[in-house]
């Protein structure tokens, strides 16, 4: 009496498992998941381009700053009355 009991149960629990309501066995779905992969390669490469874009932009502004930086070096070392580069004017 057990083990009839436990045959259709068991089926049922398989069936719960592997198929849908109408009793066909379930397909892995191809379509979503391409869909999920398309998406995913563009927002990676979204997400590239912006990180390119920010840091390029940095890039630029840090030369910029160097640049604005020597050209104030230079300035100030022409105004300083005193300053020689060489030293060979005393002999």
């Amino acid at each position: 009496m057990n083990g009839s009991h436990a045959g259709p149960a068991a089926n049922a629990a398989w069936l719960n498992v592997c198929c849908n309501q109408s009793g066909a066995l379930l397909e892995t779905p191809e379509g979503p998941r391409a869909v999920q992969a398309a998406v995913l390669a563009v927002l990676s490469l979204l997400v590239l381009c912006g990180v390119l874009f920010l840091g390029g932009g940095l890039l630029l502004r840090a030369q910029g700053l160097a640049e604005l930086l020597a050209r104030e070096r230079r300035a100030s070392h022409e105004a300083e009355p005193g300053s020689t580069s060489g030293g060979d004017d005393d002999l």
